[in-house]
């Protein structure tokens, strides 16, 4: 009887039949017996429209090839975001410093998708913005089969690669915002552990007119690789045109919390 009463307080809690039967090592059948006439409590009906049927949400209708809001999307997971499954949960999880950026991502995904947050958890240091919804997960693993780029298997596709200038630079704006730096002496430069990531952002970089280098280094975790724009008044000026600081907080050093844009204007102004 014991364990029936923990059976029925969990669905008054908002968890699912399946969700019981595997706490509890019973049959789905012989849960829904035991629950089927217990009413879920406020909470619980709100635990169950989020973990559970949020799973199922739709999405909008996706037009073929991707948007500005979409590439920011994909390329804000790829660098600073998560997109994984556990058990039958699907989860999209984007982190930063700048809560801008985290806005802006939270705007992308309403715009794009139809879709709200399901939490948004505020930090010292940084925002954390999740979503969870299989066919949100479902489409964004058509661009990649990975959002870790540890994985050195993954690589930018084509239809970013070979796609419209604005794309290629929402895509290069998503990469300097997360991953870039800019040191108090005004060196501009970015991080990835994948290098093939790293090489065709390279490519990129070129279309845009920056002079750059790319050099690695070990770290505890592994080897990182590094981009790196030559330190002249020029390529500050083009990152500066072309806006791929827009939003970005600088989360360490001596200039930590200001704006990366303000910095660049500031160093480009002392030259």
């Amino acid at each position: 009887m014991e364990s029936k009463n923990k059976m029925r307080k969990l669905r008054v809690d908002g968890y699912s039949y399946s969700e019981i039967a595997k706490k509890f090592d019973k049959s789905k059948k012989y849960t829904w017996r035991v629950c089927k006439s217990v009413k879920f409590s406020k909470s619980g009906n709100k635990r169950y429209s989020r973990e559970v049927k949020g799973i199922l949400l739709k999405i909008k209708k996706q037009k073929k090839g991707v948007t500005t809001s979409k590439i920011r999307i994909i390329g804000h997971l790829l660098f600073d975001g998560t997109v994984y499954k556990s058990g039958y949960h699907h989860f999209v999880r984007y982190i930063n410093s700048s809560k801008e950026l985290i806005d802006q991502f939270i705007k992308d995904v309403k715009a794009t998708y139809g879709l709200n947050p399901s939490s948004i958890e505020v930090y010292p240091n940084c925002f954390k913005v999740t979503f969870k919804s299989k066919n949100l997960y479902m489409d964004l693993m058509n661009y990649f089969e990975s959002y870790s780029t540890s994985n050195q298997d993954i690589e930018i596709p084509d239809m970013i690669i070979n796609s419209k200038k604005n794309i290629k630079l929402e895509f290069l704006k998503s990469f300097f915002e997360d991953e870039g730096s800019i040191s108090a002496n005004g060196r501009l430069m970015g991080d990835s552990k994948s290098y093939k990531i790293i090489k065709q952002l390279g490519v990129l970089m070129e279309e845009f007119g920056f002079k750059f280098g790319i050099c690695s280094y070990k770290e505890p975790t592994g080897y990182m690789y590094k981009i790196y724009l030559h330190k002249n008044k020029e390529n500050l000026i083009n990152f500066l045109k072309l806006g791929l600081f827009e939003k970005a907080i600088v989360a360490h050093g001596k200039n930590k919390g200001k704006k990366k844009l303000k910095v660049l204007k500031d160093i480009i102004k002392d030259k």
